[in-house]
């Protein structure tokens, strides 16, 4: 009895852990490169509690922007031609 009552609380912990591991945000680059050279560096990125997209704005030399905007789940969902089509997640929560 004793055993059975360990391993059932060890296997709720172990799935909760890896429940909450999963829930994570995008995250922005601190770069990103237009034919293999870093071009636009990230100015300011904000995650928007609505839907639970992150926004990520850049900005080159000549003061060009772009914006690109990310799923919860690290895809884009909209932004310019040059945003990478994935973001890393980041596993601690937004």
């Amino acid at each position: 009895m004793m055993f059975t009552s360990r391993f059932t609380i060890l296997a709720l912990l172990t799935f909760l852990a890896g429940v909450n591991a999963s829930g994570g945000c995008a995250t922005c680059q601190q770069t990103i490169e237009v034919d293999g050279v870093a071009t636009y560096e990230l100015v300011n990125y904000y995650w928007k509690e609505v839907n639970g997209f992150t926004e990520c704005d850049y900005v080159d030399k000549k003061g060009d922007t772009v914006t690109c905007e990310y799923t919860n789940v690290g895809t884009l969902e909209d932004g310019d031609e040059v945003c990478p089509q994935f973001s890393r997640m980041d596993t601690y929560g937004c």
